[in-house]
């Protein structure tokens, strides 16, 4: 969930209502309506945010339709953030990679090890996956398939991870201040606090991710 509050005033409300007052846009690409694929693009101060690169999990075809392309350029992508390291928002990042995307992939510490780990177990699970599906085909006479990533693009990314503790604000974008708060779901995961400063006006937003006890 995404809630706004105006910094001078303090009031706080779901961003949906007033959106549409500030030059910032955010497209909803995933987690929306569904439970798994969680992605979002924030476009504010002509830079492209994108918040979590979640696997949709489903059915093979429908989720290699919706994992396979990005609704966006990859190489335009100016910086991402995320909040946990379970695959519905972190799983598709090697992906990402692949297409083009050079940034930083901004996480706490814990969330990074564990990817180190889970990303690389997921490229392994897409290309058995690919070689069965492959195999199938074969016998039909029909092309193989190529896996959604592979264990090279998965390490690939995770050069690009760059850690930081809980409570340190963090410029990520020009007039975007990141500050990732504990969110007591799996180890080392965040609510997102995010600080815009855009056209003269400062307001935040948090992005609570997946919540559990504090």
């Amino acid at each position: 969930m995404f809630l706004r509050a105006n910094v001078t005033s303090g009031q706080t409300g779901l961003f949906q209502s007033d959106v549409h007052l500030l030059a910032m846009k955010i497209h909803f690409f995933g987690a929306a309506r569904t439970t798994t694929g969680s992605m979002y693009l924030i476009e504010v101060n002509g830079k492209k945010l994108l918040l979590e690169c979640g696997l949709f999990q489903g059915h093979r075809e429908e989720a290699n339709n919706r994992n396979c392309c990005f609704p966006f350029d990859a190489k335009q992508i100016d910086a991402v953030v995320l909040s946990h390291a379970h695959m519905d928002h972190a799983g598709n990042l090697p992906n990402l990679v692949k297409q083009g995307y050079a940034g930083n992939i901004h996480c706490t510490f814990a969330t990074r090890d564990l990817c180190s780990i889970m990303l690389v177990d997921s490229a392994h699970i897409q290309m058995e996956d690919a070689a069965f599906v492959s195999k199938q085909r074969a016998k039909k006479h029909l092309p193989p398939v190529e896996p959604l990533y592979t264990i090279t693009d998965a390490e690939k990314t995770l050069r690009q991870f760059v850690s930081v503790n809980y409570e340190r604000p963090f410029l990520v974008v020009d007039g975007v201040t990141v500050t990732f708060r504990d969110a007591g779901h799996i180890l080392g995961s965040a609510q997102v606090i995010l600080d815009f400063n855009e056209n003269g006006k400062k307001y935040r937003w948090l992005f609570s991710g997946d919540v559990g006890r504090g």
